[in-house]
């Protein structure tokens, strides 16, 4: 079983960089999905699948895949007392609401701090019916730490467009690539390419939220956070609700 500490998952550490990242990871590396200010990758274990969240700081937070235990025998399956009892001599440990649920987070610096990134030796785990889940290394789970708003930018990651679509746009910050596709209402691609590039060039424009919207000649477009775009398969949507079209930019 791979294990955990607040720096590290097996092999994959924080602050490491993409190519560190990646040859870490080696064949469990799976692809990555690029956002305008981070990137994630996902990577699968014997356990199942993690993800790590990367930005122009390198890996920053660590979702470890289900059944890891930390460096000190306490992890997914372990209750919140455990977790306490173990890391309450030297750590602070808080227990706190998020939008997902209730997490408990440890750390050797200032909890308050938590809310504006790590402040040394974090590690949150989600809380289920009083057990805890699988550790979060760098991070709380609850905690939406790759989002459109994000003024941080992320190294380049390798990336395949996964579709033929109309063209493909370049995300600014993180050199991603992803292809103009999913054209509804018959929205052409010549439109929908010219939008795109707009929204995401266009220094004029005003962007908001934690999906970066922005609102233009009767469009509005917005990026997906992470968890989001895996669920949808797709990293950015505009749409122009008052005439019925729309495009997505995949992935």
């Amino acid at each position: 079983m791979t294990e955990a500490s607040s720096e590290r998952f097996g092999s994959l550490a924080l602050g490491m960089t993409q190519a560190e990242a990646l040859s870490s990871l080696g064949n469990q590396a799976g692809t990555p999905t690029q956002f305008p200010s981070c990137a994630v990758v996902p990577f699968t274990t014997s356990g199942g699948t993690g993800r790590a969240l990367l930005t122009s700081a390198g890996v920053t937070v660590i979702e470890s895949s289900p059944g890891t235990l930390t460096d000190r025998g306490v992890g997914d399956g372990s209750t919140v007392a455990q977790i306490e009892s173990v890391y309450g001599n030297d750590h602070s440990t808080m227990t706190i609401q998020t939008e997902s649920g209730e997490s408990i987070f440890v750390t050797t610096g200032d909890p308050r701090q938590v809310g504006n990134g790590n402040p040394g030796g974090l590690i949150g785990f989600s809380i289920h019916d009083g057990t805890v889940g699988p550790p979060v290394i760098g991070g709380v789970p609850g905690f939406e730490y790759c989002s459109g708003n994000s003024s941080t930018s992320t190294s380049q990651l390798p990336t395949t467009s996964t579709s033929e679509g109309c063209g493909t746009i370049t995300y600014p910050e993180t050199g991603g690539v992803a292809s103009i596709d999913n054209l509804q209402g018959g929205v052409t691609c010549e439109v929908a390419m010219g939008i795109a590039e707009r929204y995401l060039n266009d220094t004029s424009l005003s962007h908001a939220g934690n999906t970066w919207s922005a609102e233009f000649d009767g469009w509005l477009c917005g990026v997906l956070t992470a968890t989001a775009s895996e669920l949808e398969g797709h990293s950015l949507e505009c749409a122009d609700r008052s005439r019925g079209i729309s495009f997505q930019a995949v992935p």
